[in-house]
């Protein structure tokens, strides 16, 4: 369960709750893979499961039971470790 930004994502139910991109607005799914500016989420649809490359920045994310701005993660999965808490 992600506790902090300063968690791991990848394994993780994501929904997009805002997004510039309207297209996007209540897409679901599961983190597969994180790079510096986008998730990679594994969507499943009714008869088969889609991969969909999301960019962090402009979107605001639940993951888990954290809601989560992608302009703040805009970071190497590595590097969000040294982010403070409160950012």
């Amino acid at each position: 369960m992600i506790k902090s930004i300063r968690d791991e994502f990848i394994g993780e139910q994501v929904e997009i709750i805002k997004s510039s991109n309207r297209q996007l607005l209540g897409l679901t799914g599961k983190i597969v893979d994180e790079t510096r500016d986008s998730l990679k989420i594994l969507v499943n649809k009714t008869n088969f499961r889609e991969f969909k490359m999301v960019f962090k920045k402009g979107n605001v994310f639940r993951i888990g039971n954290l809601t989560v701005d992608g302009n703040k993660i805009g970071k190497r999965p590595e590097d969000r470790i040294k982010l403070k808490v409160n950012d």
